[in-house]
């Protein structure tokens, strides 16, 4: 690395440490401003004009603006501010009957709830405040136990809709609560998945349905089989073709050929091709009385007899 990267990284680390010492030195200095405007000029108001009304067991519309002794305590409850500085500037405080405060005694206040609440909004900005924890929809609790279980069992069927918030999302902490009767249909649910479950030897899977009886398991044992021989891409006249080359193995320059090396050449089971080749009569092991087929099966090695030996 170079002296002049290396000096550049040294000076832009500086200045950015030293934006951030001023930055933190101008709110500091702002805290206090706000703080002194408070304690000189604030609470000197509401006591002399807002106290008579708000402050004591019943202060008039539920707002006790003693309570707020501190900067700290305003800073908290704010948005009561807010109304108190519109009731200001509406010249609606104090009441009509009450001693009324000058212009300039109003605006002072006003200007610091002004500057109050643009010192927090900067101070926050990017902040969106407290996010609530909250369960999971109906929806992503059905997708939640279809991954993981590979089963679309749709467990929230008997589920209350969810409800909205007033912005119309069904997805914020304030819609999705947890109730007493929730929270039992969810234990209910989390049976109906556990009684999903199989025990294999290598571990456990999940049904499409409820495994509760011996039945429903060999049901499923049975099902699980053919649905594997459905899936396999199984071809018969791949496996005929590669028996017809495996019978003229000779004539097609193979004399040494096997079932397995036919197999592999022709890209089919090594397994399954002695099957089929025992299957169309072909005595697989020496010495072996060919058995006498009836039915499809004697039509098929009738056909495979007559296929002509290759030119």
């Amino acid at each position: 690395m170079s002296y002049s990267v290396v000096r550049f990284r040294f000076s832009a680390a500086f200045l950015t440490g030293i934006s951030l010492f001023a930055m933190a030195g101008s709110a500091a200095a702002k805290s206090a401003d706000l703080d002194k405007t408070f304690n000189q000029t604030v609470k000197p108001f509401v006591n002399q004009y807002c106290a008579a009304c708000h402050s004591g067991k019943t202060p008039a519309g539920g707002l006790d603006l003693k309570s707020f002794d501190t900067l700290h305590s305003v800073i908290a409850d704010n948005q009561r501010w807010v109304t108190v500085s519109e009731k200001l500037s509406a010249k609606q405080m104090p009441p009509a009957k009450m001693p009324q405060p000058s212009d300039a005694q109003r605006q002072q206040v006003i200007s610091f709830v002004k500057t109050l609440r643009s010192t927090e909004a900067k101070k926050n900005a990017g902040d969106p405040g407290p996010v609530l924890a909250r369960r999971l929809s109906n929806a992503e609790y059905n997708y939640t136990i279809r991954d993981l279980t590979g089963v679309d069992m749709r467990p929230t069927k008997e589920f209350p809709v969810d409800p909205a918030n007033p912005a119309g999302f069904d997805n914020s902490g304030e819609s999705l609560a947890m109730s007493p009767a929730l929270l039992a249909k969810y234990l209910q649910a989390a049976r109906e998945v556990g009684n999903h479950m199989v025990l294999t030897p290598g571990g456990f899977i999940f049904a499409p349905g409820p495994m509760i009886s011996e039945a429903d398991r060999d049901q499923f044992a049975i099902k699980r089989i053919v649905d594997f021989y459905r899936s396999q891409p199984t071809d018969y006249a791949d496996y005929f073709e590669a028996a017809w080359r495996y019978k003229y193995r000779a004539e097609l320059g193979h004399r040494a050929a096997t079932l397995t090396s036919t197999a592999v050449a022709e890209k089919v089971s090594p397994k399954y091709l002695p099957m089929v080749w025992g299957i169309l009569g072909e005595d697989v092991t020496p010495g072996r009385p060919q058995k006498v087929e009836v039915g499809p099966i004697a039509k098929l090695q009738k056909m495979w007899k007559s296929l002509p030996a290759p030119v």
